[in-house]
């Protein structure tokens, strides 16, 4: 399918069984019709403010804050959600995008990863200036 120009795109759906592995499976898709943009050459281009592949609610998410008119550069952005497909790209679009007509070039970027809500040390954190920094949030033990 990779090679089949009437195949535009291909998507796995994840999580797949433990005896199957993840990374080779999706490393196996040509980066072009990465539809979820986990090939590693599209995770190391989003990472390194490249273009890429964006997955399709990232994307939804950038076209909502840019017809919104919402100014984030400078701010302090909280992503509530730890999957690789949504909160992951989310956050590195928010921390790394400087080239390209998305929001991006956010201040502090706090990556929420167990809890769907804001814990009160996060708004100590949020006021800090830092420059490209994500956090993860730990459980509590």
């Amino acid at each position: 399918m990779n090679r089949d120009w009437r195949v535009s795109g291909l998507l796995v759906q994840l999580p797949l069984p433990d005896h199957i592995n993840e990374r080779a499976v999706c490393n196996a898709i040509a980066p072009e019709k990465d539809v979820d943009g986990f090939h590693i050459v599209n995770i190391g281009k989003l990472c390194l403010d490249q273009r890429s592949m964006v997955p399709a609610t990232p994307a939804a998410v950038w076209e909502i804050i840019k017809r919104a008119g919402i100014e984030t550069v400078g701010k302090n952005v909280l992503v509530a959600g730890r999957s690789k497909n949504v909160g992951m790209p989310i956050a590195m679009l928010l921390h790394t995008d400087r080239h390209h007509e998305r929001p991006g070039e956010v201040e502090t970027v706090v990556w929420n990863s167990r809890y769907p809500f804001c814990r009160p040390w996060m708004m100590h954190v949020m006021p800090l200036q830092c420059q490209a920094w994500i956090h993860r949030v730990k459980r509590d033990v």
